[in-house]
């Protein structure tokens, strides 16, 4: 008897807790994107505070995004990120991403970052542009905005842009400007 009683009283302060954590706010929250959507019931928006979501990919690539806050809505698998920090780890180097706002949809495995998105690599240059688009399933950077990159001994700008990471090959369009150093 006593036992059982025991083990109600720890099923009910469970309950308690998560129920405290769902209705007054969660403080600070870290899952698997995949996994979230299906971790909460039908009809559950959360609005969450530094946030961290972790993603790897098949290929052992792997990506880390911190927000200082964020609303996910269930119903559209999307999360809407504020003060966005990534980083993006994939052979042969890596990359950090900072924007001011941003959205993600773990379904697809898409970021679109908005305002001020800088993206620093590991060889020493740093992109700049007001748009970016990380496609992490097909490890590619799209932005079809004005950008700018920076590297150690040259800076390009140009229109729009598509990088693709994984092999490091770089389309651009419209009007591009090489300056060399």
């Amino acid at each position: 008897m006593q036992r059982a009683r025991f083990w109600i009283l720890c099923a009910l302060g469970a309950l308690l807790a998560i129920s405290g954590i769902l209705l007054f706010g969660t403080r600070y929250w870290e899952a698997g994107a995949r996994s979230l959507k299906n971790m909460l019931p039908a009809n559950v928006d959360m609005r969450l505070d530094r946030l961290t979501l972790n993603e790897i990919s098949e290929e052992g690539r792997s990506m880390v995004i911190n927000a200082d806050s964020a609303q996910y809505f269930k119903t559209q698998d999307l999360f809407v990120l504020d003060r966005v920090r990534a980083k993006v780890f994939e052979a042969p180097g890596h990359y950090g991403i900072e924007a001011d706002t941003g959205r993600y949809e773990p379904g697809r495995r898409v970021i679109t970052l908005d305002g001020r998105v800088r993206v620093a690599d590991s060889d020493g240059g740093i992109l700049s542009s007001d748009n970016l688009v990380l496609n992490f399933e097909e490890s590619v950077l799209i932005s079809e905005k004005d950008f700018c990159y920076a590297a150690p001994t040259y800076d390009f700008s140009g229109t729009s842009f598509v990088f693709h990471t994984r092999d490091r090959v770089l389309k651009a369009e419209g009007r591009i400007y090489f300056l060399f150093q």
